[in-house]
Parts: C-alpha cells; sequence; structure tokens
C-alpha cells in the first residue's frame, strides 16, 4: 500500500451503500453543504468526507507515521463491507461473540475517528489566540497561559505558533481517540443490536459526514459518552438502519433483532442524521431532494401535530408492551390482549413490528 495523504474519516465502503456505482467501480452521491445550503448532485465519494494527513503520526519512518491510516485501511474500511452484510442479512438472528465485537469495532469507529473534536478543540486554540493578539505589548510580544502552559511569542509569529499548537492538538486526538474507542467497545459488548427495515420505498435514509449519533433514550440528547440510557445509530443504507441499545436493555449478547419501519420513522431518524451532520448530508441520487420534501411535509401543522400525537401514543405503548413481554412472556394471555386492544387503536392498526407479532402468533395458533 502506498503512503497515503488524502485520508477519509469516513471511508467510501460505508459511502458506497448510498452510491450509484459508475465507471471502473466508482462510487457517486448527491452531497448538501450545509454552509451555503448548495446541493452537489453525484460527486465522487473519492472526493469527500477526507483531510490530509489527518492520521499521520509525527514521525521520521514512514512505517510509523502511516501506521494509523493503514490500520484503519485493513481493519475497519475493508472489513466494513463484511460487517454491513451481516447486519442486513435477515436470516442471520444471532452472531458469535467475535462477530459482535467486530460489528461494534467497525460501526463506532465512524464515531471516534471523525475529527469534530479535533476541529472544536481548533477552533478553540485559534479563538484564544487571536484574543491574545490583542494583549501584544509595545514590542509586538504576546505573553499567555495556554492550557496551563506559559507562552511567549512576537505577534508577527502568531499564525506559526497557532500551527504548532494545533498540530499538537492533533497528536493527542490520534492518541485519545484510540484509547477512548477501545474502551467503549468493551463498555458496550453487552448491549441489544437491532436492525431496523425501510419498506417505503419513497422515504430512504440518508447519511451524513458525522453518521454516528449517541443520545439519551428518552430526551434525545447526548448525556455523555457513557450514559447508561443511551442510544447508538447508524444508518447502513438507503433503506437500513442500525440501533445498539443501553446494556440494561440486553436480551441475549448475541442476538440481532430484526424489526421493519415506515415513513414516520425515516422522517425522525433522517432528522436525527441531518442534526448529527458536520458540514455534509449525504445520500443516494434524489435522495436528499427526497428527504427535504418529507421533512416539509411533517413540519406543516397540520401533518405536524398528528405526527407528534401519534408518534408519543406508539412510544408509550410499545414501552408497556415490552415490558408484558419481559415480565408475562410471548404468548401470555397478557401479551396477546394487550397486542389485541393496539391492533384496535387507529394509531396502531398498521404499526409494521405489531403486525409481524400477530403473524408469528397465528401461526402458533394462539391468536
Amino acid at each position: 500500500m502506498s503512503n497515503p495523504i488524502k485520508q477519509h474519516y469516513i471511508p467510501r465502503s460505508y459511502l458506497k451503500n448510498f452510491a450509484v456505482e459508475g465507471r471502473k467501480r466508482n462510487h457517486f452521491v448527491d452531497v448538501y453543504k450545509m454552509d451555503n445550503d448548495m446541493l452537489l448532485e453525484q460527486i465522487s465519494t473519492k472526493d469527500i468526507c477526507f483531510e490530509k494527513n489527518i492520521y499521520t503520526i509525527p514521525a521520521e519512518s514512514d512505517e510509523v507515521k502511516y501506521a494509523l491510516e493503514k490500520h484503519y485501511a485493513e481493519n475497519v474500511d475493508s472489513e466494513f463491507q463484511k460487517v454491513y452484510s451481516l447486519l442486513i442479512d435477515e436470516k442471520a438472528l444471532t452472531v458469535t461473540q467475535e462477530e459482535k465485537i467486530q460489528i461494534l469495532y467497525v460501526c463506532l469507529s465512524l464515531y471516534f475517528r471523525t475529527p469534530r473534536i479535533l476541529n472544536l478543540q481548533r477552533s478553540m486554540n485559534n479563538q484564544i489566540f487571536n484574543k491574545a493578539a490583542h494583549t501584544a505589548d509595545q514590542e509586538g510580544m504576546i505573553k499567555m497561559n495556554l492550557y496551563g502552559e506559559k507562552i511567549k511569542f512576537h505577534i508577527d509569529d502568531i499564525e506559526a505558533v497557532k500551527k504548532e499548537h494545533n498540530e499538537r492538538s492533533r497528536t493527542v486526538f490520534l492518541v485519545n481517540h484510540l484509547e477512548q474507542w477501545g474502551n467503549f467497545v468493551k463498555y458496550k459488548y453487552d448491549c441489544t443490536i437491532n436492525v431496523i427495515k425501510i419498506n417505503d420505498a419513497n422515504a430512504p435514509l440518508i447519511t451524513c459526514d458525522n453518521p454516528v449519533s449517541i443520545r439519551h433514550f428518552e430526551t434525545n440528547r447526548f448525556q455523555g459518552l457513557y450514559d447508561p440510557k443511551a442510544v447508538i445509530t447508524l444508518p447502513l443504507d438507503r433503506s437500513h438502519y442500525l440501533e445498539i441499545h443501553p446494556n440494561d436493555y440486553a436480551d441475549g449478547q448475541t442476538r440481532i433483532n430484526r424489526l421493519t419501519q415506515d415513513r414516520d420513522y425515516v422522517f425522525t431518524t433522517n432528522g436525527v442524521t441531518q442534526q448529527n451532520a458536520e458540514k455534509l448530508i449525504i445520500g443516494y441520487k434524489g435522495d436528499i431532494d427526497k428527504h427535504f420534501d418529507i421533512q416539509n411535509h411533517y413540519e406543516k401543522p397540520e401533518n405536524g401535530e398528528e405526527f407528534v400525537k401519534k408518534a408519543k401514543y406508539r412510544a408509550e405503548q410499545a414501552l408497556i408492551l415490552f415490558e408484558i413481554l419481559k415480565k408475562k412472556g410471548f404468548v401470555s394471555k397478557e401479551f396477546i390482549g394487550k397486542l389485541k386492544e393496539l391492533l384496535e387503536h387507529p394509531y396502531c392498526k398498521d404499526d409494521i413490528q405489531m403486525l409481524k407479532y400477530k403473524k408469528v402468533l397465528s401461526k402458533m395458533g394462539k391468536w
């Protein structure tokens, strides 16, 4: 492998699942630039979600210098297709311990390797130096304390000093994100994994340049990396969505729950993806336009109010049904009775997952 300078923080092996394949196995996506509200059509995945030398380690030896980028290429980027194929395989209901670790390792890398935290640190550094520029004395000398370190330099050298400290921040990022990533994979091993399939071809999923979302189960906000009630999500392709649920919801360490959802679900999950994006929303040809059309539909007052009521009722009742399932069992009269009650309600009569439960119970002769 040649020494790579153009380094993708979102692997092309992931992005291609939202792309049109062109000649010579090149892949093209639509990209919406959030900073200037511009939609760019059919951009090569080679040309997005990268930063030059973001993973390059300061070292003399090329072997050491590019070791991290090569690790990603060999252990994440080249492995993503295997993990993806396993996750969308509807026949795969359980995985081995090794497969589950690999799922978590590969998918969670898309959270820890993105430069969002590094960019925040760089921005903070620059703001501090820009403010310090106003404190230069008559000789143009600046004295300041930066994160406990006393430094002194001439104002003419401020850009060079910024560059030096931003490079230090990048080195800290390289070390810290690897440790956090490894520890978090171990922490999440006992989680429950759901893979959601969307049943509406006209309601496609989108992705972005920061596709992994971590948010509290109830507040829908980030409340810390180790929040015990956090749900982790990742769009897998136009019609599959990964949910990693809190450890205390685990129903078998190596089980994959396969669920089906509709346009309502796409509206909320695409909203999460858009909110999580740093600079870019990414989608298959025409899908970003469809995303905004769906958002506009639900944001109309008459549609939005009904959606909120429906979503709130479904979420509350689904939790009640889940608790009955845990305590009484799938074929209990309590579970079946509650399921029948919900399927008679106008908000739940077309709920795909509840209808699946009914179908299974009917086959078992319990309905």
